[in-house]
């Protein structure tokens, strides 16, 4: 990633590639992180020479390797780890980005009742928020030492004044980007974050070179919410904000679907392909984590209109959950999985049989029965509320072996690319949900070959490699014309 022009390449997120345990032997040993994030950066990682991955110490022995020189070693890996002070972070983690930031930027709030921000939030970002990312641009700094214009690629929600303290010490001279992986919302709803929140973020983005989103969509929303919010100028793509120009970009993430083809054919996942295809008639399938954003229970909801407005399709279909328990020590997220599981259970005890149960619901993390189910489903549901991409829509078309139709929220990141050959279904309408669900079902087999070809070749055509790509070629125009 232009090593020889633009200095060492240094990515930044706060979970790292990899978790440091000691094993029973006392041998320092580690796991490789899951998810689509740390899949993208690797592969970002194998095109920069030179490259350092720094991320929070996660674990114990992650603060023991943060104390070694670094940067760390394991296999392809130069990574360096920061530790946090716990409070700090814990205020920034489960008070501030999670939910404050999180639930403003998916559109989670219940606005007449919630939030009730004050002191506490002033605290959580005082406190909390501000003093991680000034340690993660110290770690920054550090790794940048001696380089003339290093190029810090930094990720997500959790590092928005990261920008900010990096280009205060490392001047003009370094290239910042920031890619925000959630939604970005409308500058409305921006506006429900506190001042010091609301503009502080966007005054350090806009010390970044690039800020970047999933999809257009996102990108204009920023952009829009930068000239109400700040007054800035905002053209096609470009905002110009005390005498700095930051590009505005799309880059829609996707995934390695070569990744995806050998592991459909992996002894755990044919294991479990046994498991998915005993199930009852045809198959429709979720893969989500319990967040609120996921639109879970709506999804049951509309599931059981479609069996009571199409009493025939009783026992001829099987709704297969594939569930991650997520942020379970929030209390809405606890509150959530409760009703994932109140609702499918009551879906089933009005429609099922002794010989059917209409949602199969599993709450845990089974990695290879989901990738069994993606080769298998008739019919995938995603009904997000917002999401920034939702991988899952591309992952599963890759490998589907049965023409399945992709019933798609609107409002999902992956909508921009695949709406076209998916059904597409507005989140919060509960009985044209239920409507695309039987159309899916029903649907022509010619008209589903066309509809999962169109899929396929979406994802084939927009790959790991070509987002990473895409970024590497503004990272080099954007300092071309310096």
């Amino acid at each position: 990633m232009a090593h020889g022009e633009g200095g060492r390449t240094i990515v930044v997120s706060n979970r790292g590639p990899v978790t440091f345990t000691r094993g029973e032997s006392g041998e320092r040993e580690y796991s490789r992180g899951a998810g689509g994030l740390v899949t993208a950066l690797n592969a970002v990682l194998r095109r920069a020479e030179n490259a350092v991955w720094i991320a929070s110490a996660q674990s114990e022995e992650d603060v023991a390797v943060s104390k070694e020189p670094a940067p760390y070693e394991v296999e392809d890996l130069r990574i360096r780890f920061v530790e946090h002070d716990p409070e700090a972070y814990d205020l920034m983690y489960n008070e501030l980005a999670n939910p404050l930031l999180w639930f403003v930027q998916h559109g989670l709030y219940d606005l007449p009742y919630s939030p009730a921000l004050g002191d506490e939030t002033k605290r959580a970002w005082e406190e909390g928020y501000v003093p991680v990312n000034r340690n993660f641009a110290d770690a920054v700094v550090e790794t940048a030492a001696d380089q003339d214009s290093p190029t810090v690629l930094l990720h997500d929600y959790q590092l928005y004044m990261t920008p900010l303290f990096v280009r205060e010490r490392l001047g003009a001279g370094a290239f910042l980007s920031l890619f925000v992986h959630i939604p970005w919302p409308e500058p409305d709803l921006w506006r429900v974050l506190p001042h010091y929140v609301r503009e502080g973020v966007l005054e350090s983005l806009l010390s970044a070179d690039v800020v970047a989103f999933h999809t257009h969509r996102y990108a204009r929303a920023f952009a829009e919410t930068a000239a109400d919010v700040l007054g800035a100028e905002t053209e096609s793509g470009v905002i110009r904000y005390r005498g700095r120009e930051v590009w505005v970009r799309a880059y829609p993430i996707s995934i390695d679907p070569g990744e995806f083809e050998d592991l459909a054919q992996s002894e755990d996942v044919l294991e479990q392909e046994r498991f998915v295809k005993g199930l009852p008639g045809k198959l429709l399938l979720r893969v989500d984590r319990t967040d609120l954003s996921k639109n879970v229970v709506r999804g049951f909801l509309a599931y059981g209109r479609m069996l009571e407005r199409h009493p025939e399709m009783r026992g001829e279909v099987t709704f297969l959950a594939q569930l991650q328990p997520s942020r379970t020590d929030i209390r809405e997220y606890a509150a959530y999985m409760e009703a994932v599981g109140t609702t499918a259970e009551e879906v089933n005890e009005e429609y099922g049989t002794p010989s059917w149960r209409p949602v199969e619901l599993f709450m845990e993390d089974n990695f290879p029965r989901s990738v069994a189910a993606y080769k298998n489903y008739d019919v995938l549901l995603v009904n997000a509320v917002r999401d920034g991409m939702n991988l899952v829509a591309k992952e599963a078309a890759v490998i589907n072996e049965k023409n399945g139709v992709l019933v798609l929220s609107e409002n999902a990141g992956a909508h921009e690319e695949l709406g076209e050959y998916a059904l597409t279904v507005n989140p919060y309408d509960i009985d044209e949900q239920a409507d695309s669900i039987y159309a899916a079902l029903t649907m022509p087999e010619e008209e589903r070959g066309q509809r999962a070809k169109a899929l396929r070749e979406t994802v084939d055509s927009n790959t790991i490699e070509d987002w990473v790509e895409a970024q590497i070629q503004d990272i080099e125009a954007y300092r071309g014309r310096r």
